[in-house]
């Protein structure tokens, strides 16, 4: 059975961008196949109830199918690039309302906020670098595998990266520089990081490497200086540890100041080799307006932002609030908060350090009572205690900003059931040619 060309029907697609079929008793996952499409695959990696299909040809395209607008189709990257854009963000609308539906939450889902350009629109691109052979390359994971893609000119990212990259790629091929060797643990340079801020112009590098000690970083620096002299600052990452993880704790300037700036909106922030930010700023400041709209504030009101990082959230809504406090648990991102709330002057935000279902009880018996409660959790949604704990502070209005419409919905759920309505559901596309979403929601206390 394995290696057997079969005709398939597509009827759906997983949340990572394969076409589903069913043949027999099985599901078949082709990459590349849209939904509606008769395809021709080959099977592989065939399991009891479901196996590989490697796509040999689409006998009957949909009319959403466009041309891949990149030769590297096997990144891993930009799963639904196949697929027309405008019919790309209905489709996240209708995971976001799927999602809804399955919990019995009867509401209409806003069309998805797409951009007017979806092409080069991250500010920050990760690239490993191995071992190959005598030699090496750099670039991202095929899907499914740690086998590597050469992807210098990366369609989403900016066109500088490609120069960055093959700028450090002549400097390991000239002093026979080793990449990294998985399997054994060795090697020298494991990693790449591209920063760049889209308003400043500002631009990082972070080369990644296993051990502190590198020969020749003193040539990296002259090259890159000599003929990228554009680039802000360039930062070397040590990560020895046997992990996925891309980046270690342990930074070392070789030029520059070490970290750029950006903005989102009217707000500046500076970044780090560590720092998070959101890597699609222009739909980033989108989401976070409407989040700002959805809160409704008149200039007097406490807030409350749940998950708040490294403050971008909680600075949107000090603009327009009394006061915002905003909680992470990241001990580093709660000092780039406090950094970037002095940086752009907001005095009436605040952060504290903490888990927030341990954080909100304590909040509660000190008599703090926010009218406004902004939560942004991670991809598993809220623990329950946190949303028994929004329960009882009973806030006037909830923001609710998701990046999983699965667990988004189960936690509606919970609010609706708990005296909560569901006024405003916003897609917002952050991530153009995959199947991410994210997604604004305001709710209300009933009466």
């Amino acid at each position: 059975m394995s290696n057997e060309i079969v005709t398939l029907n597509i009827d759906s697609l997983t949340d990572k961008g394969d076409g589903i079929a069913q043949w027999g008793s099985k599901r078949i996952f082709v990459a590349g196949a849209l939904p509606g499409e008769e395809v021709s695959a080959r099977l592989s990696g065939i399991k009891p109830r479901y196996a590989q299909g490697e796509l040999i040809e689409v006998l009957a395209p949909v009319a959403e199918r466009v041309p891949h607008f990149c030769p590297h189709t096997d990144c891993g990257g930009c799963q639904v690039a196949v697929m027309a854009y405008p019919a790309q963000l209905e489709f996240k609308r209708t995971l976001v309302a799927k999602a809804l539906a399955d919990q019995s939450l009867a509401v209409e889902v806003q069309p998805c906020f797409g951009m007017a350009e979806p092409l080069h629109f991250r500010n920050k691109a990760l690239y490993q670098v191995q071992r190959q052979g005598g030699g090496f390359e750099i670039g991202f994971f095929k899907k499914h595998s740690h086998e590597l893609v050469r992807t210098d000119d990366c369609a989403v990212q900016a066109p500088q990266v490609e120069e960055l990259v093959g700028l450090v790629r002549q400097w390991m091929q000239e002093f026979k520089i080793q990449g990294h060797d998985e399997g054994r643990h060795s090697g020298q340079v494991r990693g790449l990081m591209v920063r760049n801020g889209q308003q400043s112009g500002q631009w990082m590098l972070v080369l990644v490497t296993l051990t502190a000690e590198v020969p020749h970083l003193d040539a990296l620096v002259q090259k890159l200086q000599a003929q990228a002299p554009w680039l802000t600052t360039l930062v070397q990452n040590i990560n020895g540890e046997r992990t996925n993880r891309v980046l270690g704790f342990e930074d070392k300037v070789l030029f520059g100041p070490g970290a750029i700036e950006d903005n989102i909106g009217e707000l500046c922030f500076s970044l780090s080799a560590q720092s998070f930010f959101q890597v699609n700023p222009a739909q980033t400041a989108v989401l976070y307006g409407k989040a700002l709209e959805f809160a409704a504030l008149k200039g007097d009101e406490q807030v409350l932002d749940l998950y708040c990082g490294i403050g971008t959230i909680s600075l949107f809504l000090a603009k327009a609030a009394g006061a915002v406090l905003g909680v992470e648990s990241v001990p580093q991102a709660i000092a780039d908060a406090e950094a970037n709330a002095k940086r752009n002057g907001a005095v009436n935000a605040s952060f504290k350090l903490g888990r927030a279902e341990e954080l909100m009880p304590a909040l509660a018996a000190d008599g703090y009572q926010p009218a406004v409660v902004v939560l942004d959790p991670p991809r598993k949604g809220c623990e329950r205690t946190v949303l028994d704990n929004l329960l009882a502070m009973a806030p006037e209005k909830l923001v609710y900003v998701s990046c999983d419409p699965g667990t988004l919905a189960r936690d509606l759920a919970v609010l609706t059931q708990g005296g909560y309505r569901i006024e405003l559901v916003q897609p917002v596309d952050m991530f153009p040619h995959s199947l991410h979403v994210e997604t604004v929601v305001k709710l209300v206390k009933e009466a």
